[in-house]
């Protein structure tokens, strides 16, 4: 039988994995840790310390965002120019070629890791 984790879980060992160079962590225990420190819940959330401490970022995109605090989420798009971004039904929205782009240097792995975890987060529900 296969045990699924949280996402919380499975981001944080592969962060765990490629900072500290483990070829190996069990997930039953990395799990066990990162709510014995608070970090998520039983059920996997993130808990208001984690956020407040800047271990666990919030990526909750609300509708009807101005451009800049769209930005403050996404810092990965300052490099672009804003006009390639249209906001349509209160959220702001990319051109179908950059997020191909997108999407093949994640495949790729072009991106450093807090870059790759914006980008699969704001392409998670597009």
């Amino acid at each position: 039988m296969e045990i699924i984790y949280p996402p919380l879980v499975e981001q944080g060992i592969k962060y765990y994995l490629e900072t500290e160079n483990e070829p190996t962590v069990d997930k039953g225990e990395f799990y066990r840790a990162m709510v014995d420190k608070k970090l998520i819940t039983e059920t996997g959330l993130p808990t208001q310390h984690a956020i407040d401490q800047g271990f666990i970022k919030d990526y909750y995109e609300k509708q009807d965002l101005s451009f800049d605090e769209f930005l403050t989420i996404y810092p990965f798009f300052q490099k672009y120019d804003s006009g390639l971004f249209k906001c349509i039904d209160g959220f702001w929205e990319i051109p179908v070629d950059l997020k191909a782009e997108l999407i093949e240097m994640l495949e790729t792995d072009q991106l450093e890791y807090d870059d790759a975890q914006q980008i699969n987060i704001y392409l998670e529900d597009r």
